[in-house]
This record gives structure tokens, sequence and C-alpha cells, in this order.
């Protein structure tokens, strides 16, 4: 469908082309091959293609979910980019996926697969989301009430919870702070980097007992944990989770409303003789996704998939929160590209160069599209590079650009430009014959914008008959065709050619 409407604009611009053009100068495009997609969630994809053998000018993908009124995606890459990670998808969904080889306006037979993406399963989004982010501090009662043998069902707990994430410098934090009498900050969050190092300080960090002061140790938390100093990070979803066996020995209800009011997230786990009303009050609301009751530490196992689902969660529900008031834009703990600039604009071309971004950066995503509204199409540069040419625009047309940077785990802010093309100058002038045999027909043109590496012309019999094509370099205005059909009237067309693979709209001359 995308090939046939884009031709029914081209042919309301210059009908001539159909009669003139498409026949003989579009050659057949070779699909590209080996289509695999890979890293599955449920809202991304990636995929992988092995290039097409043509010479084409890039890729068109889609993606077709097999639902009734499901969103379709279509992107639009460069003829270098052999793979994407395809995100926004709906989950649980089955896609047909289709990748299209393009030169112009012709495009190859589409290479399909279909892959289903995964169901929101929250253990998974939080372990493989790029965009999950969070600074999460377990505050443990380690008081008399406990006892060793259910302090080792504790570690076993907080195990499995800590699984559930991440653990990067740049994704998911983790801090414990075990509590009796006083507090005592067993790891802070940036003390380690690897889930292997948590786990096994986990296993190994001692019973201390005494009473049971909560609310002193929530101000602990507040003052001495969540801090920049010790790991905090700006822009970042805060989340405690409590764990307790007993009533508070001390005030808590003041000490919870100020951690809230501090931005985090309470979520308390209550154990055996723990007061229901009490979690309540220090967790963030509401109470059902907030907390949990057991009934001995044996039952862990019973909401440890609960709990994590609503932590996870709600820290999706923050980060969105936070964007929203960055206006928008990815939590800026990445930095992005800047000085965008303009170059070597043509009518249908220009280039678009930036500083480099962070030393971690992958790749930049440029997207552009005309800035008024109409199609997307998406250039995946490596990092080594910092400019693309942008080929095959509309003349006089003020085009909206923008270069991501793309890191392991997120995006850095996008770098943002405008830049219009210039007048498109048509190619073609009256065909001229002069002091030539009455078979040769020497034909001029003016020339193209911009570095022009050949011509391509195309001579058809308006009677009918086979269509002939020669090219001439870049540097050369005219050209004398030989071996014409005496008495014949013959419709004519140049298109210029550019070493980025681009090419100017055939201009199509009067018949002669």
């Amino acid at each position: 469908n995308w090939l046939v409407e884009k031709k029914v604009r081209y042919f309301i611009q210059v009908y001539l082309l159909i009669s003139v053009y498409s026949n003989a100068h579009l050659k057949v495009v070779e699909p590209p091959s080996n289509l695999v997609a890979t890293q599955i969630s449920s809202k991304s994809v990636r995929i992988t293609w092995d290039p097409s053998t043509s010479q084409i000018t890039g890729y068109r993908l889609q993606f077709i979910p097999m639902i009734s009124g499901g969103k379709q995606h279509v992107l639009s890459v460069g003829p270098q980019t052999t793979a994407l990670n395809v995100k926004d998808l709906s989950p649980d969904t089955e896609y047909q996926i289709n990748v299209y080889a393009v030169k112009g306006l012709t495009a190859s037979e589409p290479i399909t697969i279909m892959e289903k993406t995964q169901q929101v399963k929250v253990q998974v989004e939080c372990s493989r989301g790029v965009d999950v982010k969070a600074d999460v501090v377990f505050l443990v009662d380690g008081s008399y009430s406990i006892g060793i043998a259910n302090f080792v069902k504790v570690r076993a707990f907080l195990e499995v919870l800590v699984k559930s994430f991440e653990i990067s410098p740049r994704k998911v934090q983790i801090s414990l702070v075990q509590y009796s009498r006083d507090p005592h900050m067993e790891f802070s969050l940036n003390r380690y980097n690897r889930v292997e190092d948590i786990i096994q300080a986990i296993n190994n960090f001692p019973y201390r007992g005494g009473s049971t002061n909560t609310g002193k140790a929530m101000t602990y938390v507040r003052e001495k944990v969540f801090v920049t100093s010790k790991g905090s990070r700006p822009n970042v979803p805060r989340v405690m989770i409590l764990i307790t066996d007993g009533k508070s020995s001390d005030a808590f209800k003041e000490p919870a409303i100020k951690l809230r009011d501090a931005d985090v997230e309470i979520f308390a786990v209550g154990v055996k003789d723990a007061v229901r009303t009490e979690l309540e009050a220090i967790a963030s609301p509401p109470a059902e996704t907030h907390v949990y009751t057991v009934e001995d530490f044996d039952a862990f196992q019973r909401i440890s998939f609960e709990l994590t689902q609503s932590v996870c969660l709600r820290i999706e529900q923050e980060l969105a929160a936070i964007r929203k008031k960055c206006n928008g834009h990815a939590i800026l703990l990445h930095s992005g590209s800047s000085n965008m600039v303009f170059s070597d604009v043509t009518s249908d071309s220009f280039k678009v160069s930036w500083s480099p971004a962070g030393s971690e950066v992958l790749s930049y995503l440029i997207k552009y599209k005309v800035a008024v509204g109409g199609e997307e199409f998406i250039v995946s540069v490596p990092a080594s590079s910092t400019s693309s040419i942008l080929t095959n625009l509309l003349p006089e047309t003020t085009y909206a650009v923008s270069v991501i940077s793309e890191y392991e785990d997120g995006d850095g802010p996008p770098l943002d430009g405008e830049e219009t093309t210039l007048e498109g100058r048509l190619p073609v002038s009256l065909p001229m014959a002069g002091g030539l045999r009455l078979d040769d027909l020497k034909l001029s043109w003016g020339a193209a914008p911009g570095k022009v590496q050949q011509y391509f012309i195309t001579y058809t019999p308006v009677s009918g008959g086979e269509t002939k094509e020669v090219t001439v370099k870049g540097d050369t205005t005219s050209k004398v065709l030989k071996g014409l059909d005496e008495a014949t009237r013959y419709a004519l067309t140049v298109s210029a050619l550019y070493a980025s693979g681009g090419y100017t709209s055939p201009s199509v001359s009067p018949s002669v």
C-alpha cells in the first residue's frame, strides 16, 4: 500500500513519468535476506537483516499487528542500516514484520517474519527494560523478635527482590539498611554495581538485634541514604521497601510523611504480629498495592511476584512523571550531541553534522521529516560518525531534523534543527538538432544542482517501441543520440544521479 500511495502522489506532480520512465529505468531491486528478531520485550523488538545486493537508497520496515484496530508501524532507514530497535509496540501482540529494499520509488519483494511481543511481565521489564532507572532502599527490621532462623529467610526474600532488577549505576541501584534500636547502613546505593556483589552482601550481613525504632530508621533513610554522597541520583525514582515483624517502638507517622514528601515511594511488608494499620500509615497510597502482610516468614514467596510487579510498575509511572517535568525529554543521565550544522545543501539533499556525545554512546539515530507534517524517516549512524547526508528530499522544503544519542541503557536528549532544500531545477531543455545526420539528435540540458556523478538519459518512440538508455559523466550537459529512426517522435527524460545514491526527479522533454 505504501508504494502505491507514494506513486500516486508522484504521478500527480509529473504524470508523464509513467509512460516514459517507469518500465525501463526502474530495475528489479533485490530484497534483503536473513531477517531475524532479537531482544523481544513487551514493547520493543530489535530486528537485523543482511543487506540487499542491489544498489539501493534505503529500506522500508513495516510492523503490522495481527489484531483488528492495532497500530501499524512504518519506518524508513538509510541504505547502510541493517539493524533497528523498534519501540512503542503493543504487548502480547503478534506482528507481521516486512522489510523492503528501496531504490527511489521501486521496492523489492519483502522479506517477512512473524514475531510476538511478550506479555507484560514485570520481572522481565525491570531486568530488561532499557528505561528502568531507580534508587531502591531495603529497610529491614533486625530486632530481637525476628530471630536468627527467620533472619535467614529475610535474606532469601531480599535476594529474590534484587534479582528482579538490572543493577548498574545507570539503571537500578540498591542500598540496604538494617534497623533495631539504631539504624545501620549495610551498604550504600553506590557501593555495588553488580547483582552478584549485592547478593553476596545480603547473604553475609549480620543480625544485630534490639528494639524496633521504625520512625528513627525512616529519618535515617531520608537524611543519610537518599543523598548524593551515597549515590542518590536526581530525576530518578526513589523507592523504599520496609520489612518488619512488629509494632514500632517510637513515633513513625511524621517520619513517614517527611519521607513521602521527599518523593520516596514507600512499600511495607509486615510479618506475623506487624500491625496493618501502622503499615498503611507508613506506606504510600494506595494500600492495596503498597502494603503486604504474610502469616510467617515462610510465606514470603507468596507475595514476591505481586510486590515486584507493584514496585516496577510504580517505577515506570514515576519515570513518566519525571519525563513530563523535563518537557517530555529522556531523563538526562546521558549527554546528547551538540552543535548541529547543515552543509552541502541541494534541491534534494543536505548534510547534517554534529559534535559527538559521551564516550559510551553506541550509535546515533537521525529522524527527519517535512517540518509542517509528514512521514518520519530514520537513519542509524555508528558512534564513529558525526555526520550523514540525507537524500531524496523535496525541493524548496523545510525539514525538521533530530539527532538522538543511543546508549546501552537509554537515549540522550535529542538535538533538533531545521534546514530548507534549494529550489528544484529541471535539468532538461528543448533538444536541438544541428549539423547532424537525420538519424542523430543532440540533446542539451541545464546542469542539476550539487555534485552530480552522472546523468541518466532515456528515449522512447512515442508511437511505441523499445526504450533505450545511456549515461554521461556529471560534468556533461549534452549528448548526441545516435541510431534514431527517421521521421519518428521521441519522448526523452534526463535524471541526475549523485554519489550518495540519490537522484533528481526525471525531467521530461516535449516529444521531438
